[in-house]
């Protein structure tokens, strides 16, 4: 099959949603399947931002990356990308929230598509006001709709009842073999030395919704370590909230990490912390990493797909999204508590095996895009 990828961006530029498109393009084409990713050139792009590139991803996948004229309400301004998408497929993926691709499948040929629902447009209401009519549009017309949890389909006001009626739940998928307990990788020098006492282990992009300013004043006053992993708008401001905080040995920022270097991070972490503020967090890839490498986590209450990876005093410790004191007690249990943190973390990675692996989440792409070539 011919599978058509439609997303905002893709890796190395960073981000939950990228990351997903990624792991589904690179695992339906390593089952020998043609891919093409349309997409735009980002910040982490190491090529020329104002130039068009095409390349051979992992496993064969064409990432065509089209040059960005600017971002607006986090929407890249990207000239092309409406005749980039009508190149021969025989199945066409629209990632959302991503209106140009939206409209590159109305104006496009008419082909079966699939809305991949990462969530809707959270923050910009004069967007949504704007954005929501086009979006209900295209997913009452898609052959179908994706969403990663239950939790996803609750919030999905974009897709309409017509979008909704025809969702199917595939939950984001890990590759179960590279990140894994046990591995036997060099630690990762930002780690302290591990008689130096447990560490926790944050990764992901440095935005407001992430709450790692909570996990800063969590820290404050207390003997914990944490790493945090990851590049963002707010490194500067973090940085020196650290100094201010006096958290400058405690909370030790390793910045961007590539993919393959990632699981000797939670490799050498002893928990992992995703203090999300507000449900711009819609599920957490890094909260399966984190498991399925047989760590322990920690993730707030929000009445999103979170709730639904980590499973509550089982897999990890849930706390109150914001609050300060919970996260503080939630960490120092799992520092102080060997037993605890070995239980929690073989549950997690039992989880993973069985609902949040690459395979299982490939696998039902494959049996989707099939059912609608076949239709």
């Amino acid at each position: 099959m011919r599978i058509l990828h439609l997303s905002k961006f893709y890796p190395p530029d960073p981000g939950g949603l990228e990351h997903a498109v990624a792991t589904v393009a690179e695992g339906v084409a390593a089952c020998g399947h043609q891919v093409r990713v349309i997409c735009a050139t980002g910040s982490s792009w190491q090529g020329r931002r104002g130039s068009f590139t095409a390349e051979a991803g992992p496993h064969g996948v064409e990432v065509v990356r089209l040059p960005t004229h600017g971002v607006l309400w986090s929407q890249p301004l990207v000239r092309g990308y409406v005749r980039a998408a009508r190149c021969p497929a025989d199945v066409v993926y629209v990632h959302r929230p991503h209106p140009l691709a939206d409209i590159a499948v109305l104006l496009g040929r008419r082909r079966p598509t699939v809305v991949f629902h990462h969530s809707d447009v959270q923050r910009q209401r004069a967007v949504r006001a704007m954005y929501g009519p086009l979006a209900r549009k295209v997913a009452g017309a898609a052959a179908a709709t994706v969403v990663a949890t239950r939790a996803h389909l609750r919030h999905a006001e974009d897709l309409g009842a017509n979008g909704r009626e025809k969702a199917r739940v595939i939950p984001y998928g890990v590759d179960a073999e590279r990140f894994a307990p046990g591995l036997d990788v060099v630690r990762p020098r930002v780690f302290p030395p591990q008689s130096e006492g447990p560490v926790g282990l944050f990764v992901g992009r440095l935005v407001g919704y992430k709450g790692l300013d909570v996990l800063l004043r969590a820290v404050a006053g207390t003997d914990l370590t944490v790493v945090v992993v990851g590049d963002g708008p707010l490194r500067e401001q973090l940085e020196s909230r650290r100094c201010d905080l006096g958290v400058t040995k405690q909370v030790l920022m390793s910045g961007p990490v590539i993919d393959a270097d990632l699981p000797s991070y939670y490799a050498a972490a002893d928990y992992f912390v995703l203090p999300s503020k507000t449900p711009a967090e819609m599920f957490g890839i890094s909260l399966i990493e984190a498991m399925a490498c047989g760590k322990p986590v920690i993730s707030t209450a929000l009445a999103t797909g979170v709730r639904e990876v980590n499973e509550k005093d089982v897999t990890g410790l849930e706390v109150a999204p914001g609050d300060i004191g919970e996260l503080r007690i939630a960490m120092e249990r799992l520092a102080g508590d060997r037993d605890l943190r070995g239980r929690m973390g073989a549950a997690g990675r039992v989880r993973v095996e069985d609902r949040f692996t690459l395979d299982r989440m490939v696998d039902a792409h494959l049996e989707l895009c099939r059912e609608l070539v076949a239709g």
